[in-house]
C-alpha cells in the first residue's frame, strides 16, 4: 500500500474522548475531466504519470511521484493523484462524421430517455399504462424512421428509375441513358426485381452501422450479470431509482433483437413494394389476384407483429415451467432454445419463462422474411402478366401517406402520455413541461423527411436531363414545401423570444454590494459600461439559454405541425381559391430546390470539415457527448453510446480502490465528467458511498440532465446522495459553479451548492460585485463562464473542505461502541 498516502486518524473512545489512531486510511485523489483534450502531465503533477488500466481511449493514469502538497489536518502526509483520461471516447476518428447522417436515429433515441417518468412497481394502473404507451410511441416512431429510409430508396429505385424512366411509359420524363440501361430487360418486372436490391441492401448496410457498441468501445467486465440487472429491474420499487439499477449500463432497456427487427421492417417494407404493384396490375377475380392478396395480407400481418413487438409481450405469451422441472431442464439442454427462457420470482418459487412471441426468436423470424421476400419476388415475376406502365409505381403514395401517418399517431401518443405521467408538482422542473420528448420526436421526423426529399429531388433532376423529370410522392412533395414557412416562422419565433429574454430581469449575485465612496453607477466610463454589459449578457445566459433552446424546440415542433396540416387543408381547397393554391404551391416548390441544395452543401461541407480537420471532431466532441449519452434504447441504428464503456469502467475502478475498507476517495470531477461520475456513484452500494468524497464544477446534472430526463435523471437521485440526507449519502459532496456559466449551475441542495460568483473583485471581504479597474488591477478580470474551474486557485481550497469534511466523517464513524452484554 505505499503508493497512496498514509493518513493516521485519531479514534474516539466511548466517551467521547480520543485517542490516537493505531490504523491508517489510504487516501486516493481521482480527478475526472470534462470534454475535450487531456493533458495528464500537467493535471498529475510534479511530473511523471503511469496507466494503471485502460487503453489508448480511455484509461486510468497514476502519478509516477507524489504530489508535494500537504493533505490539510496532517503533518507531513502527502497525497497522490489519478485521472481518468476518457474524453477520447467521445473523439474519435475521421468516420465519426458519419453521425451527421445518422442524426434522425440519434434524436429519437434521445425521445425514449425523454420520458416525463419511468413508473415502478408501485405505481397504478394508470401509470403504467401511460409508462407502456409512452415506450410503444418511441418504438414506434424509431420503427418508422426505418421504413422511411428504406422505402425512400426503393422509391428511388424502384419507382423515379425502374417505373419512371421504363422505355414503356408514354410521357419520357428520363434520359436517353435510364432509358437504354432499362430496354434490355424483358419487362418492367425484371427492373423492378433488381431495383428492390436496393432498399433490401440499404436494410442491411444500416445493420452494418448497428453493430454492438462492444464493437465501438471495448467491452468491461460486467459489475452483474444480464440476469442478475433483469432481477432488479423486475423488483424496482418506488425507492429503486431507475439509474440506481444494478448494472443498468452494461444491460440497458435495449431489448434483445432489436437490431433484427428494424432490419425485418426494412425487408417487409421491400417485399410490400413487390407485392403491390403486380397485385393492382392482375385481373380481378385471377389467380395471380388472389395470390397477391393473400401474400400482401401476409406481409402486413408480419408488419404488424413487428410493429407491437415490446418486452412486456416477451413476458406475457409464453410457457411457465417450474424451474427444476423435466421440461425446464430439456429446453436449457437445447440448442437454440438455451438462451431463450427467462426466470421469474414468484412467491411460490422460481418459475422459468419459455417465450412463444416471434420477435424472440431472430432466426426464425429472419427466415420467414427471406421467405415473404422470394415470395414476392416470385409473385412479382409472374408470367404472362399485362403490365401497364403509366405515373408512379402503385403503392409508393399509399406507403408514404401511411408513413406520415403513423409518426402523426406516434407524436399524439406521446402527448398523451406526457400529460399522464408526471406526478403534482414535477412537471414545472422538466422541459417543456414534459413535452419534450414530443417536440424532438417531431424534429427527428422532419429531418429525415428532408433527407427523403433531398435525395429524392437531387435523383429527379439526374434522371431527367433536359426533361422535368420523374415526380415524387406528395408527402415528400409536401415536406419539401413547407421548409421555408417553417424557416421563416421558427426565424420570426427565435427573434421574438430574443427580445423577450432580454427584458427579463437577470437576478443579481446574492451578496450585499459594499458601499465604496469612490466608485458609484454614474461614472461608469463607456468601457465599464461595455464590460457590465458582457458580464449582464453572461449572467442572463445561465439563466435562460437553455430554456431558450426549450422554447425554440417547442416552437419548431408546432411550427411544422401547424404547416403540415395547413398544407393539407390547402390542398382540398375548390375553386375559386384553385388559382391561388396552384400559385402557392408552385412557388414554395421552387423555393425548396435551393434550400434543399444549400442543407445538402452544409451537410457534405460539415461532412468533410469533420472528417479532415481533427481539431474540429474534437470541438463536434461537445455534441456527440450529450447527443451519444444514453444508449441505444429504441433505435439500433442510433450511434453507439460512449457511456456504455465510461461507466462500468469508472465503477470497477472505484470499486476496485473501495475494496479496501481503510481507504477514501476524493473524486474531483468537472463539467461532463461530473456527470460521469455521478452515474458511476449511483451503481455503488450505501456502504462505498460513505467512503466518497465529491467535489463537481460546472455540473450540468441540475440545469439540463435533470431538466431533459426527468424520468431517469430522477431528483430523488441527486438529493439522496448529498451528505445531509438521510439515505445511501456520500462522505462529502461540493458543487461549485459560476452565475455566468451556460451549461454547470447548481444541483438543488443547499448544503452542496456553492456559488462562485465571476467577474467579482474582494471588497472588503465581499464578492460578486462588478470588478472596477483600479491601479492596482488595471485589466478586466475575465468572463470564465464554463471555462478555467480546474486551474482556478480557489478550487484547491474547495478540494481541502471536502477533504476535511471526508476525514472527519471518516473518524466519526470509527467511534468504538460499549460493550454489550451477552444473552
Amino acid at each position: 500500500m505505499g503508493d497512496v498516502a498514509k493518513i493516521e486518524i485519531d479514534k474516539k473512545r466511548a466517551n467521547g474522548a480520543r485517542v490516537p489512531g493505531t490504523g491508517g486510511v489510504e487516501v486516493v485523489e481521482l480527478l475526472v475531466p470534462g470534454l475535450g483534450p487531456v493533458d495528464r502531465d500537467r493535471m498529475l503533477r510534479p511530473r511523471g504519470r503511469g496507466r494503471e488500466t485502460g487503453d489508448d481511449k480511455a484509461g486510468f493514469y497514476r502519478s509516477a511521484d507524489r504530489d508535494p502538497g500537504v493533505v490539510p489536518g496532517t503533518e507531513d502526509q502527502l497525497l497522490v493523484r489519478e485521472i481518468y483520461d476518457w474524453t477520447r471516447l467521445t473523439i474519435g476518428g475521421a468516420s465519426r462524421a458519419l453521425w451527421l447522417f445518422l442524426m434522425p436515429f440519434l434524436l429519437i433515441n434521445l425521445v425514449a430517455w425523454m420520458q416525463p417518468r419511468w413508473p415502478s412497481r408501485v405505481d397504478g394502473r394508470g401509470t403504467k399504462l401511460a409508462g407502456a404507451v409512452y415506450e410503444f410511441a418511441a418504438r414506434l416512431l424509431a420503427l418508422s424512421l426505418t421504413v422511411l429510409v428504406v422505402g425512400t430508396f426503393g422509391q428511388v429505385a424502384m419507382d423515379q428509375f425502374a417505373w419512371q424512366c421504363h422505355p414503356a411509359v408514354e410521357k419520357r420524363v428520363c434520359g436517353d441513358q435510364a432509358g437504354e440501361a432499362l430496354a434490355g430487360l424483358p419487362g418492367p418486372q425484371w427492373g423492378l426485381a433488381l431495383a428492390a436490391l436496393v432498399p433490401a441492401g440499404v436494410a442491411f448496410v444500416l445493420l452494418r452501422v448497428a453493430r454492438d457498441a462492444k464493437q465501438e468501445y471495448l467491452p468491461v467486465l460486467p459489475t452483474v450479470t444480464a440476469d442478475e440487472a433483469e432481477a432488479a429491474r423486475r423488483r424496482r420499487d418506488a425507492d429503486g431509482l431507475p439509474l440506481e439499477l444494478a448494472g443498468f449500463w452494461e444491460h440497458n432497456r435495449r431489448e434483445p433483437g432489436i437490431a433484427a427487427q428494424h432490419v425485418w421492417a426494412g425487408l417487409l417494407t421491400t417485399a410490400a413494394l413487390l407485392t403491390w404493384t403486380p397485385m393492382h396490375q392482375d385481373p380481378a377475380g385471377s389467380t395471380a389476384k388472389t395470390i397477391g392478396i393473400a401474400l400482401f395480407a401476409v406481409i402486413s400481418a408480419m408488419a404488424l407483429v413487428v410493429v407491437v413487438s415490446v418486452p412486456a409481450l416477451y413476458r406475457k405469451f409464453g410457457i411457465r415451467l417450474p424451474e427444476h422441472s423435466l421440461r425446464a431442464r430439456l429446453v436449457a439442454r437445447t440448442w437454440y432454445l438455451s438462451t431463450k427462457p427467462i426466470k421469474i420470482e414468484r412467491e411460490t418459487g422460481t418459475m422459468t419463462l419459455l417465450p412463444l412471441w416471434p420477435t424472440r426468436y431472430p432466426l426464425p423470424a429472419g427466415i420467414c422474411c427471406a421467405v415473404v421476400n422470394a415470395a414476392a419476388l416470385l409473385y412479382c415475376l409472374w408470367p404472362d402478366r399485362q403490365w401497364r406502365v403509366e405515373g408512379q409505381l402503385p403503392g409508393i403514395q399509399v406507403q408514404s401517406t401511411a408513413l406520415l401517418l403513423a409518426q402523426g399517431v406516434g407524436v399524439a401518443l406521446l402527448l398523451i402520455s406526457a400529460v399522464l405521467l408526471p406526478c403534482k408538482g414535477t412537471r414545472r422542473g422538466m422541459a417543456l413541461f414534459g413535452h419534450a420528448g414530443a417536440a424532438v420526436a417531431v424534429l427527428a421526423c422532419f429531418l429525415g423527411w428532408l433527407y427523403t426529399v433531398a435525395l429524392a429531388q437531387w435523383t429527379s433532376a439526374w434522371l431527367a436531363e433536359d426533361r422535368a423529370g420523374p415526380v415524387v410522392t406528395e408527402p415528400v412533395h409536401r415536406m419539401g414545401m413547407i421548409l421555408l414557412p417553417v424557416l421563416v416562422t421558427v426565424a420570426l419565433a427565435a427573434a421574438v423570444m430574443w427580445v423577450v429574454v432580454r427584458l427579463l430581469p437577470v437576478p443579481a449575485p446574492d451578496v450585499p454590494r459594499p458601499a465604496h465612496p469612490d466608485r458609484s453607477d454614474a461614472d461608469l466610463t463607456k468601457d465599464d459600461q461595455r464590460h457590465l454589459n458582457l458580464l449582464t449578457a453572461a449572467r442572463r445566459r445561465h439563466t435562460y439559454l437553455l430554456r431558450e433552446l426549450n422554447w425554440l424546440i417547442g416552437f419548431s415542433a408546432l411550427a411544422i405541425v401547424v404547416w403540415i396540416v395547413l398544407f393539407d387543408q390547402l390542398k382540398g381547397l375548390r375553386k375559386p381559391e384553385e388559382g391561388a393554391r396552384s400559385l402557392i404551391y408552385d412557388l414554395l416548390g421552387a423555393a425548396s430546390v435551393p434550400l434543399l441544395a444549400a442543407l445538402a452543401a452544409l451537410m457534405l461541407f460539415a461532412f468533410r470539415t469533420l472528417a479532415l480537420r481533427p481539431e474540429m471532431r474534437q470541438n463536434a466532441g461537445l455534441a456527440w457527448a450529450f447527443g451519444a449519452f444514453w444508449p441505444r434504447a429504441v433505435h439500433p441504428f442510433a450511434p453507439p453510446s460512449w457511456t456504455t464503456r465510461a461507466v462500468p469502467e469508472l465503477v470497477r475502478r472505484l470499486q476496485f480502490l473501495l475494496r479496501d475498507e481503510h481507504r477514501l476517495v476524493l473524486i474531483r470531477a468537472s463539467s461532463m465528467g461530473s456527470v460521469l461520475a455521478l452515474a458511476a456513484i449511483w451503481q455503488l452500494e450505501a456502504r462505498e458511498r460513505e467512503r466518497i468524497g465529491l467535489l463537481t464544477s460546472g455540473c450540468p446534472v441540475g440545469m439540463y440532465f435533470s431538466r431533459q430526463y426527468p424520468g431517469f435523471v430522477c431528483g430523488e437521485s441527486i438529493r439522496w446522495l448529498a451528505p445531509c440526507g438521510a439515505r445511501a449519502k456520500l462522505g462529502a459532496w461540493t458543487n461549485v459553479w459560476r452565475d455566468t456559466d451556460p451549461l454547470g449551475g447548481p444541483v438543488g441542495i443547499e448544503c452542496v451548492d456553492r456559488q462562485w460568483p465571476d467577474d467579482a473583485e474582494d471588497w472588503q471581504g465581499v464578492r460578486g460585485v462588478m470588478a472596477r479597474r483600479s491601479e492596482r488591477h488595471p485589466v478586466f478580470p475575465p468572463i470564465n463562464g464554463h471555462r478555467n474551474y480546474t486551474t482556478d486557485d480557489l478550487m484547491i481550497r474547495e478540494r481541502d473542505r471536502v477533504l476535511e469534511r471526508l476525514l472527519r466523517v471518516r473518524a466519526a464513524g470509527d467511534v468504538i461502541a460499549p460493550p454489550t452484554a451477552s444473552p
